[in-house]
């Protein structure tokens, strides 16, 4: 039997996805030592107001985004499901345009720009190419490791579409319970093959859209509920900054920055989810946001690495901290604008080509 989504679900769900993808690639933009966050990154400038700043944004407040496209994901997938041969082999084969099609394209594309610019003296030492170089005999390599690194998440989302059946079993018959075992990985930050993080919060979402039935999990009336998440979603981020900019490096200080970023993270997802209902609609039909909404894709599989590129090569030029921070504070947004126009450009003039690249979104 299908279901049909409300208009105001799917403008939801739409907006929420704009800010999660600019939360996404400021997340990528952290440009001090550390560059590669987890949940226990030390700040190893210590106390550097523009380290803790970029550190604020990057690794506490935005890190809601991930989560959230992952629950998104899980709900969008579950909400039409059926646990039969048919809707299975139908969503493998739409997930093969939408998924392991545009996965492979830019593998591939991102590794040819990456042995490309090695070529070029300028850019060889770069951080991001001597990371991400391999030579031909071992191309491969970008398909399993690619140079576009956050196609780890389309990684992760082909693994949990192939294991679907299992997790709507497994969900359908303990009613949810099973997502209590889920989250013990998820709260200890472990990950083989499966990324537990993800498998956790795209089953939420699975458990939202199985349980749902016409009930909508879309508003909260209560402005005053909803403003405490969001006190509470920054003051958590700014614990977690101050304790990474001035915690040893022991095991117990681990311990307490992982739990606290998962429970930041939790609480970044309510809240973003519910100022929706009071602050974000008033603006979500703007043209601004449409535009956004309609090229995020191309946005989401082009920023990197061609953002690291450009702050590796600005601050190989100066490394001031008013560098690193302007180029914070500019060059994502630079780069989402870039994104956003090649992505207007090609559906414009090569339509086919686009929606190939982009697994048929429009």
């Amino acid at each position: 039997m299908s279901r049909k989504m409300s208009k105001y679900l799917s403008r939801k769900i739409k907006f929420i996805a704009v800010f999660a993808m600019v939360a996404v690639v400021f997340v990528h933009s952290y440009n001090f030592k550390d560059s590669f966050l987890t949940p226990r990154t030390r700040i190893s400038e210590g106390f550097n107001a523009a380290a803790m700043f970029e550190y604020f944004f990057s690794n506490e407040l935005f890190r809601f985004a991930v989560p959230m496209f992952f629950a998104i994901s899980g709900f969008l997938f579950f909400f039409s499901y059926e646990n039969t041969a048919q809707c299975y082999a139908k969503k493998l084969r739409s997930r093969v345009r939408s998924l392991l099609i545009p996965y492979v394209i830019w593998a591939v594309l991102s590794g040819l720009l990456i042995m490309g610019i090695a070529q070029i003296p300028f850019f060889s030492d770069l951080p991001i190419v001597t990371e991400k170089f391999y030579d031909w005999t071992q191309f491969y390599m970008y398909l399993i490791n690619p140079a576009a690194f956050q196609l780890w998440f389309i990684q992760q989302l082909m693994i949990f579409v192939l294991i679907s059946p299992a997790l709507y079993f497994l969900i359908k018959k303990t009613r949810g319970v099973i997502l209590i075992i889920f989250a013990v990985p998820w709260i200890m930050d472990f990950s083989f093959i499966i990324n537990f993080s993800g498998l956790f919060a795209f089953s939420i979402g699975a458990a939202m859209a199985i349980f749902g039935k016409s009930r909508e999990y879309t508003r909260s009336e209560n402005r005053i509920q909803t403003m405490i998440y969001a006190v509470i979603w920054i003051l958590l981020s700014l614990l977690n900054t101050y304790i990474a900019a001035f915690a040893d490096n022991s095991f117990i200080f681990d311990i307490i920055m992982t739990v606290l970023y998962k429970i930041n993270e939790v609480v970044g997802v309510i809240a973003m989810w519910f100022l929706f209902d009071h602050i974000a609609k008033r603006i979500a039909d703007k043209k601004g946001f449409i535009i956004a909404a309609t090229h995020l894709f191309i946005v989401y599989v082009l920023h990197e690495p061609m953002l690291h590129i450009f702050y590796q090569m600005a601050l190989k030029q100066s490394g001031s901290i008013m560098g690193h921070l302007a180029l914070y504070v500019c060059l994502p947004l630079s780069v989402g604008a870039v994104c956003i126009i090649v992505s207007m450009a090609l559906r414009k003039n090569l339509r086919k080509v686009h929606s190939v690249l982009t697994g048929g979104r429009q």
